[in-house]
């Protein structure tokens, strides 16, 4: 299960920003073997600072309010619309690859038309 976390002091992090400031992010071994940092982060891993080193820098520019509005946005976002309109067509992108060869559908005057295409279909 590893050990149980400890509380990060502000001695521990000033000793990380200093340490990413002089060896770079990602950088986590050679900061922890640098004897100006060493002392101070003994008790932590590298992946120990680099997940710090996350949450301080995602903290930095959300905040602790925003991260939660920023969740809340994303769940109703991913909760599906239902629309009153029949012909109403929903279409779910799972990934970020991009669709191609889609032709949108246009509703006009009680027919339903493909885009760019000749063919009708009467209702």
């Amino acid at each position: 299960m590893g050990a149980p976390k400890q509380k990060w002091t502000a001695e521990e992090e000033a000793a990380l920003k200093a340490g990413v400031l002089k060896h770079g992010a990602g950088k986590w071994r050679t900061i922890l073997t640098d004897p100006e940092f060493s002392d101070v982060l003994h008790m932590r891993s590298n992946v120990d600072l680099k997940d710090k080193w996350r949450n301080i820098n995602v903290t930095a520019i959300w905040g602790s309010r925003q991260k939660a509005r920023l969740a809340a946005l994303k769940r109703n976002q991913l909760t599906p619309k239902h629309d009153a309109n029949p012909l109403a067509i929903s279409t779910v992108v799972k990934s970020d690859e991009e669709i191609v060869d889609a032709k949108p559908l246009a509703v006009s005057g009680g027919a339903l038309e493909s885009v760019g295409s000749k063919e009708r279909v009467k209702r």
